[in-house]
This record gives structure tokens, C-alpha cells and sequence, in this order.
């Protein structure tokens, strides 16, 4: 659990300093952001209980991390997970990455919710955008708000 806020911390900070990039130079920076998002934030714990759900949660987080590259972030909120791809085309298969992580027997028992992955493409986004965030907390939450327009792809795998 401890880990977990360490990451989540360091991606913070490291979207802080994207955000500030991006603004000036948008055209010149190829970065992808994933948001994985696990249901609603009670359905995990009303299968398996909080700590358990928690527990599950925490060892994703784990997995993703060390799953890519080291210039690769993964930070969790709650039952959301965000990836920075920095260097990264959407079209260099981020998808099929994912879903080896998220489809390994490891993680089949966070399967039973519904998961959507949405993948955005910052650059893009900070060159259409008329209000460009200008912080990472400001950058999620204009993400989730706007997923629909703003996510150039987005997948959903069925529960089980």
C-alpha cells in the first residue's frame, strides 16, 4: 500500500512537469496516457471485501509497473489506473501490452467488473484544447470528465 502512494506520487509530480511541457510544446512531444478503470469503486469491495479488493488492487499496480518500460508510470486512484507512455505512439500497440497484464491468470479474480481502457494521445489533446490543464490533478480529472471526446480509443472487456 505504502508502494502504491509512492507511485502515484512520482506520477503526480512527473504529470505536473508533462502538463507544463505540453502547454508550450505540444507539437513536439509523443506521450500517451492510459486510464484502466475497474467498475465503480464499490463493486471490488462488495465482492471480496475492502481489504482484500485492496490487496488485488495493490498487486495490479505492482504488475503493470513492472510490466513496461522503466520510463513507463502507472498510478492508481482508487479503482482507476493511469499509464504514461512517454515516447509513445498509440499506434505502437499499447492495447496489446495491456491486455497480456490485465488478462494474466494472476489477475483473473478482478475480472467479475466490467473494465474500460481508454487511451489518450496528449499531444493532441493540449493542441485542440482551449483550456489546457496546467496540473495533473487538473489533467485526470478533465480526462474522465471529457473521456468520450477526448480519448482517441477506448475498449471495454466484459466481466466474467
Amino acid at each position: 500500500m505504502i508502494s502504491d502512494i509512492q507511485l502515484c506520487s512520482r506520477f503526480v509530480e512527473t504529470l505536473d512537469w508533462i502538463c507544463q511541457v505540453l502547454i508550450r510544446h505540444s507539437e513536439d512531444f509523443n506521450i500517451a496516457l492510459v486510464k484502466i478503470a475497474y467498475g465503480d469503486d464499490n463493486s471490488l469491495g462488495e465482492a471480496y471485501g475492502a481489504p482484500e479488493a485492496l490487496r488485488q488492487l495493490s498487486s495490479l499496480t505492482h504488475d503493470l509497473q513492472s510490466s513496461f518500460r522503466r520510463s513507463d508510470l502507472v498510478g492508481r486512484e482508487g479503482t482507476d489506473f493511469w499509464i504514461l507512455f512517454p515516447y509513445t505512439r498509440v499506434q505502437d500497440n499499447v492495447y496489446e501490452k495491456l491486455l497480456d497484464v490485465l488478462e494474466s491468470s494472476k489477475h483473473q479474480t478482478l475480472n467479475i467488473v466490467e473494465r474500460e481502457i481508454a487511451i489518450f494521445e496528449l499531444p493532441l489533446i493540449y493542441q485542440k484544447a482551449l483550456v489546457k490543464p496546467d496540473q495533473g490533478h487538473a489533467l485526470l480529472q478533465h480526462l474522465k470528465n471529457n473521456q468520450t471526446e477526448l480519448a482517441s480509443h477506448i475498449f471495454r472487456l466484459a466481466n466474467l
